[in-house]
């Protein structure tokens, strides 16, 4: 019955229904955020690699992409190289497509994973974890860039450990930060 008055089935749609139906039954839900600080990505760089200041131009180009196809809905994702999308993340998911996109380059893709901007945080954040760095690591990705505060990093410590490993940098940004960031990482 919930599906059948559903305009739009997108999962977002869905959510806010099944969300709509608890607050009517007078259950509250809350943001997620509340509850996850410790898991959420910090501001800033996490591993011991730092983004060049090419990856940096791919992680600020990247940003802008994946924040126009949250806006569209299509996801959370995409896959940069030389400030070219190689993939963005549609049904597959976040693995297939830093797979997608790793087969169009050598080597060297910078991997943006943002909140959507129109994003409920009651549900469906952005995650990223253990297998997102295996995946990256697959195909010789060398950077994840996610939105901090917005954005769960599961297993933080296994996550860290293999991205340091792997040589992988993992930085969490934020908007505002694009035009204060310097080569090293640093927010100035």
């Amino acid at each position: 019955a919930l599906l059948a008055k559903m305009l739009h089935k997108k999962d977002d749609s869905l959510l806010r229904a099944v969300a709509a139906e608890l607050e009517s039954e007078g259950i509250t839900v809350r943001e997620s955020t509340l509850f996850l600080d410790s898991i959420l990505a910090p501001v800033g760089v996490i591993t011991r690699r730092k983004p060049s200041k090419g990856e940096w131009k791919d992680i600020e180009f990247g940003w802008q992409m994946a924040k126009e196809i949250g806006r569209l809905d299509i996801g959370q994702t995409v896959v940069v190289k030389d400030q070219a999308v190689l993939a963005v993340e549609a049904i597959e998911g976040t693995d297939e497509a830093i797979r997608r996109g790793g087969r169009l380059c050598s080597e060297g893709a910078v991997v943006v994973k943002i909140c959507k901007p129109a994003q409920d945080l009651r549900f469906d954040l952005p995650a990223a974890g253990t297998q997102t760095v295996r995946s990256m690591l697959e195909v010789k990705a060398v950077c994840l860039a996610v939105e901090a505060r917005k954005t769960i990093i599961l297993e933080r410590e296994q996550v860290i450990r293999e991205a340091d490993a792997a040589g992988i940098s993992i930085v969490g940004v934020q908007d505002k930060n694009f035009a204060t960031t310097d080569e090293r990482g640093k927010y100035t």
